[in-house]
């Protein structure tokens, strides 16, 4: 999806880890971030979001919570982050970064939610009565006032599979109401999820229907409740190229994942401000009847991929192949190769990842533009450090 953005716009990325490949510095399943293009994307995000008015949370799922990543955003004044999950919440806790947004995508557990108080999020969303009720509980048994997020939806919603939940916009103001008896809550504003997406047959980003139901929410919370609402918070497929438009509607807050290392859906089909600057690393284990078989570990490929088919580079002149992933249900030990294929040659992806969901590594490179690369962190798909001897 990436490659041909990969070879035209940072091509000395792709030859610092084929360098660091032969000389064993990268294993395969690794993914690898470039941090200097990381570093670069992330400033530009931050200096257009200040001109557009907007509040920038970093995600990190998609790179697996890696702290050098986190380091890379922190550097280019990306002060907090969104966190998918409590597990999420916890590994950019424990490394020492602030939270900015949780509770959206998936809800804290009442086992944990007064741990998760304790790291005092900026905002934390809720989908319920129940657990804005479970939230409130916690965050007067350590004295604070929690400002909260509703995750709201409209008539006709746009849920992906499991995302589904939240509160109906035609109910908001009962539900309000009875949030705003809680003590120790503040509502500040409302998101909901994917606002904006890649549309295929435009070939381009548009706002979808959830991003009405935000605005509609914002709206009644605001003229029939005199709630301040400071915050319309917006994410899907959010990147600089779409900073003045969100402003226009109305969004406050954005939250960048795939914007900082240019695999946006949209970077796949034309040059977008942010710069390619991920990959991922394997190598071919084996030929059975005239098929490679590529290691797997980390073969997610994000589903917005759609219509283009899944390619790699392979060997030391990086040919390109055709690749075809283990059916679902199947474990991805392993990926197929057709073609001209030895063992042992490495083979380079440029696909939109989640690594958080994987079994795949990641390594942080740094030093890719002045021709001496080195790998300054190696990690599981949990941000966890790994050692290498």
């Amino acid at each position: 999806m990436f490659l041909q953005t990969l070879k035209n716009r940072n091509p000395a990325f792709l030859h610092a880890v084929m360098q660091l490949y032969e000389t064993g510095k990268l294993m395969p399943n690794t993914y690898v971030l470039d941090l200097e293009t990381i570093r670069d994307n992330a400033s530009l995000i931050r200096a257009r979001a200040d001109k557009t008015g907007l509040k920038v949370y970093g995600m990190s799922k998609q790179v697996g919570y890696n702290p050098d990543f986190h380091q890379a955003l922190t550097d280019a004044g990306i002060e907090s982050f969104v966190a998918v999950d409590w597990m999420g919440a916890a590994r950019i806790h424990e490394q020492g970064y602030k939270l900015g947004h949780l509770g959206h995508l998936v809800q804290a557990p009442k086992t944990v939610v007064l741990d998760l108080a304790k790291m005092r999020p900026e905002v934390f969303t809720v989908f319920s009565i129940r657990k804005a009720q479970q939230l409130n509980d916690a965050a007067q048994q350590i004295g604070v006032t929690q400002p909260i997020l509703l995750r709201v939806y409209g008539e006709n919603p746009l849920f992906y599979p499991g995302h589904e939940g939240g509160f109906f916009v035609g109910d908001l103001e009962n539900t309000a109401k009875q949030i705003m008896k809680f003590g120790n809550l503040e509502i500040v504003g409302v998101t909901s999820f994917p606002c904006f997406l890649f549309n295929e047959e435009m070939q381009d980003v548009k706002p979808t229907v959830n991003l009405d139901a935000v605005r509609e929410a914002a709206r009644l919370l605001r003229e029939e409740l005199g709630i301040r609402v400071t915050q319309l918070n917006v994410p899907g497929t959010n990147s600089s190229d779409l900073f003045e438009s969100i402003a226009a509607l109305g969004g406050t807050h954005v939250e960048p994942g795939h914007g900082f290392t240019g695999t946006t859906p949209l970077a796949a089909i034309r040059d977008t401000a942010e710069q390619p600057a991920l990959l991922y690393l394997s190598e071919i284990s084996h030929v059975y009847n005239g098929r490679g078989h590529v290691f797997g570990g980390g073969l997610y490929v994000d589903p917005v991929r759609g219509r283009y088919p899944l390619r790699a580079l392979v060997g030391n002149d990086l040919a390109l192949r055709d690749v075809e992933l283990i059916p679902a249900g199947a474990i991805d030990y392993y990926g197929y190769i057709d073609g001209d294929v030895q063992e042992g040659d490495p083979v380079i992806f440029g696909f939109r990842p989640q690594i958080f969901v994987t079994r795949g590594q990641v390594a942080a490179v740094d030093g890719v533009r002045g021709g001496n690369p080195v790998v300054v962190g190696y990690y599981d798909a949990q941000g966890n450090s790994i050692s290498r001897g």
